[in-house]
């Protein structure tokens, strides 16, 4: 398979293709990441266990975020690549979504950050992701 570089050739691709209910899985998805970075907190606060699971924690929430943020757009991803484009196009581009978040990001995926850091950006992420979610859903009741 060729190298997948935006966002039409990811919905050509089986790595990322539009799904009906994929909206409903953004509850879930939004849950994980509390989930995820209440684990990271607790580390952190408590000083227990290793910290760089605070590192992959944190990642994890951010990737449930970036998740959920596709899913209510009622895509689905097989594939991060594509699910990082679908991001980038319906939220960077758009200014929704700071781009620093995303190279933040793949920083954690390289479990290159301090732990600290790494709490502090996924809390930013999770919170921004609320954000964009809830008036979305403002301006749809509208």
């Amino acid at each position: 398979m060729a190298i997948v570089n935006n966002l039409q050739k990811c919905l050509e691709s089986p790595y990322l293709f539009e799904d009906t209910d994929a909206p409903s899985r953004v509850p879930a998805l939004l849950n994980l990441a509390a989930d995820r970075l209440e684990a990271a907190t607790n580390i952190q606060t408590f000083n227990k266990g290793d910290k760089a699971d605070i590192i992959f924690l944190s990642y994890e929430a951010m990737f449930a975020c970036m998740r959920a943020l596709v899913y209510s757009k009622g895509l689905r991803e097989y594939g991060l690549r594509c699910l990082m484009i679908a991001t980038e196009v319906h939220y960077v581009k758009t200014g929704l979504l700071d781009g620093a978040l995303i190279q933040k990001f793949q920083q954690l995926q390289q479990l290159k950050s301090k732990p600290e850091e790494s709490l502090d950006v996924a809390s930013a992420f999770v919170k921004r992701t609320l954000e964009i979610l809830n008036a979305a859903q403002v301006a749809k009741s509208a």
